[in-house]
């Protein structure tokens, strides 16, 4: 169990706010969660929905392997029977088969999973204005990116040299209007220009999701602040990539941990790379050493592996890694939009 024992103390207030939103007296809501999880997460969500007047239940099960592995078998038939499926695994469970499964039977998911804790959702990145979070992904699509973007080239301090393609690849969400609720689900096909039937709303939230063309990466790409699976990075892991694949892992125990990771859950596909490449755009995440939150960190570049069909790509994988660089400077088709983790164009509503 989690070393988070203690009492449940602080505002409920940021965590209530999706609930209020999105469940209504007599829902059905599916609390899903594991033995590895800080249990006061659970607790205060169920005693929320109990509070809304929400027929709760909890299916708690061991920690799954890896990210995108389904819950046990009898929980999988119990999303789909559900009116909403809440995800607070340490362990992210959004794309997994099952939580496809209910999606395209628009049953929606509320996310919190990928082991955050219960201070987690009462300060830092949750705490943010998401109408301006919104906004900013409107703007990093328009200004850092453009309509015509084709190119992309990343350098960091750690000898970050990386090149890839994002020609066709750019989203561009809409600027949200006055009747924008920020903390509503999010039908991202009608919502946000995104195919593939998602439907969900991720709290706390702050990228801006790109998935670049498939073999198109080229160089050194040194992730230094954060991974899936490893947490903290304290000496950078440098990924070696020949046209979209990894070929090399160097560093010290991270890089270690992660080639153990990939061979012992990983399949082929598991090495393309970058699956994502997206951008941070929340201003109140925080470095906690949990990539649930530090992607989110304004400025920063986070770099995936494994699968993108959820990001507008084509690869399917068994595992899906995101990576962390937290100052990185970003060319787009040679022009710098991002300096050492800072924006250079505008990326907030005048």
């Amino acid at each position: 169990m989690s070393g988070n024992s203690g009492l449940i103390t602080g505002s409920m207030d940021y965590l209530r706010r999706p609930f209020v939103r999105n469940i209504k007296a007599g829902d059905k809501v599916l609390i899903l969660s594991d033995t590895a999880h800080d249990p006061r997460v659970w607790q205060a969500v169920m005693s929320i929905c109990q509070e809304i007047g929400a027929d709760t239940t909890l299916a708690l099960f061991e920690r799954r392997p890896a990210d995108y592995y389904d819950p046990p078998a009898a929980v999988c038939e119990a999303m789909m029977k559900s009116d909403v499926n809440v995800l607070l695994c340490s362990t992210g469970m959004l794309h997994s088969p099952a939580s496809f499964r209910a999606m395209q039977a628009r049953i929606p998911s509320i996310c919190l999973d990928g082991g955050m804790t219960l201070e987690q959702l009462q300060s830092g990145a949750i705490t943010e204005d998401m109408k301006k979070v919104a906004e900013r992904k409107h703007f990093v699509a328009k200004n850092v990116f453009g309509p015509n973007a084709k190119t992309c080239h990343v350098t960091s301090r750690y000898g970050t040299d990386f090149t890839y393609s994002v020609e066709n690849r750019i989203t561009f969400p809409p600027m949200p209007g006055d009747s924008f609720d920020p903390y509503k689900i999010i039908d991202f096909g009608k919502d946000e220009n995104r195919e593939g039937g998602l439907y969900y709303y991720l709290f706390p939230t702050g990228e801006f999701n790109v998935a670049p063309v498939e073999g198109s990466a080229n160089g050194k790409l040194v992730i230094d602040l954060t991974m899936h699976h490893i947490g903290r990075i304290y000496e950078p892991i440098a990924l070696t990539v020949k046209d979209g694949r990894v070929i090399d892992i160097a560093g010290g125990a991270e890089a270690r941990i992660l080639r153990d990771y990939l061979i012992e859950y990983g399949d082929e596909n598991a090495y393309m790379c970058p699956a994502e490449a997206s951008v941070g755009v929340n201003a109140k995440a925080v470095v906690r050493g949990i990539q649930r939150e530090d992607k989110n960190i304004l400025g920063t570049l986070h770099f995936g592996l494994g699968t993108n069909v959820d990001v507008g790509g084509s690869i399917l994988s068994k595992i899906h890694l995101d990576g962390v660089i937290l100052e990185p400077t970003l060319y787009v088709d040679g022009v710098m939009k991002i300096d050492n983790g800072r924006f250079l164009v505008p990326i907030e509503a005048e």
